[in-house]
């Protein structure tokens, strides 16, 4: 894997971010902070991470909370270098093609990937997990928050391919 690192120069130059891209790496963040959180507990304890008994997963298609761990796991390392992507302007000279396509910089596609994935992801729940008035409207509402940033015109102006 090739990283290409802008130099200090670059960095000086590159235009100033935007509110919407430093709201998407702060929305990231507590992403990621829950993420690993809720991804931690569910992997070393899949019975009964956090108090939730696996009753909750009864009409699931896992046993446990052993995969639902180390899918929000997965989570919290995409978004992690997403927010790489966004703040330190990385670039990967692998996903030149996919951005030449897009029209658009790799996070702009990895913001609104994960943001749509914790979106499905969360309806799909309310159906299969009792409904927790508290966590599913706030993932539910941050998910809506990150699609909703990345396609503003300021965050896809400063994540447009040149």
């Amino acid at each position: 894997m090739s990283v290409v690192s802008p130099s200090r120069e670059e960095l000086r130059k590159a235009p100033r971010r935007p509110a919407s891209i430093i709201g998407l790496a702060g929305l990231l963040t507590l992403l990621v902070i829950g993420a690993l959180q809720g991804g931690f507990a569910m992997v070393t304890d899949p019975l009964e991470p956090l108090g939730m008994p696996v009753s909750y997963l009864e009409g699931a298609p896992v046993s446990d909370y052993f995969w639902p761990g180390w899918f929000l796991l997965g989570i919290a390392a995409a978004s992690l270098l997403t927010i790489a992507g966004l703040m330190l302007r990385w670039e990967w000279k692998w996903a030149s093609g996919i951005e030449d396509f897009i029209g658009h910089r790799w996070p702009w596609l990895a913001v609104l990937s994960i943001g749509g994935l914790l979106l499905v992801f969360e309806i799909v729940e309310l159906f299969i997990v009792p409904f927790h008035p508290v966590m599913h409207p706030l993932l539910i509402a941050g998910s809506l928050a990150i699609l909703l940033l990345a396609l503003t015109p300021s965050a896809r102006r400063h994540l447009k391919k040149t």
